[in-house]
């Protein structure tokens, strides 16, 4: 695994070639994804498994076009650090939905990063903070602190009793899933406890 840059003395420079540095590993993170084969089920080098709407060349311009929003996403962390973490989520939900549309406009339409631009948002917003605070960027740090810009999510989500309901709604009324919002307010534990020590 690639190391992440050590934290300057100074951190009210903005650092904008380290913000590319980490939008760039993030990325990477989206094209070995999709590049990973086999993925039963799912679209990879070998085939579109059960996606009739989409082929590897939608998640190799949809990751182009996402990677551009990433260093946004970063800078929104640095600049709202004086903010409690829970109140995050409100100012990045804007940026998400803008980098979604970039995606939208670069898959015409399909679908292929929208999981991917919430939980890549959450860490590249909490890798802003962390460098604006001087605290260890780290694993560990970005999913708590990604946890702490959802305190509540689940609650507020997932629990509304709408008339027309989300499919994590869905799911979440009928098996009690939290799906993504749940593993990002729980701090990422599958990544962290599963993921990591294998990778």
């Amino acid at each position: 695994m690639m190391p992440i840059p050590a934290n300057p003395t100074n951190a009210s420079i903005q650092p904008q070639s380290l913000y590319d540095a980490w939008a760039d590993l993030a990325w990477r993170a989206m094209l070995t994804e999709v590049n990973l084969s086999p993925k039963p089920g799912l679209v990879d080098r070998l085939n579109c498994g059960a996606h009739k709407d989409m082929a590897l060349a939608d998640f190799h311009r949809s990751a182009e076009a996402i990677r551009h929003w990433l260093p946004r996403f970063m800078e929104y962390g640095a600049s709202c650090t004086r903010l409690p973490p829970e109140s995050v989520l409100a100012g990045l939900r804007p940026l998400g939905m803008a980098c979604e549309a970039a995606m939208f406009r670069a898959t015409a339409g399909v679908n292929t990063h929208k999981g991917s631009i919430f939980s890549l948002g959450l860490l590249c917003a909490a890798i802003g903070r962390l460098y604006q605070l001087r605290q260890p960027i780290a694993a560990e740090t970005l999913c708590a602190t990604a946890a702490d810009f959802c305190r509540g999510l689940t609650t507020r989500e997932l629990r509304q009793n709408n008339l027309q309901l989300t499919a994590g709604q869905r799911l979440y009324q009928q098996l009690g899933l939290t799906g993504a919002r749940g593993e990002a307010e729980a701090g990422y534990p599958l990544v962290i406890r599963h993921a990591l020590p294998h990778y």
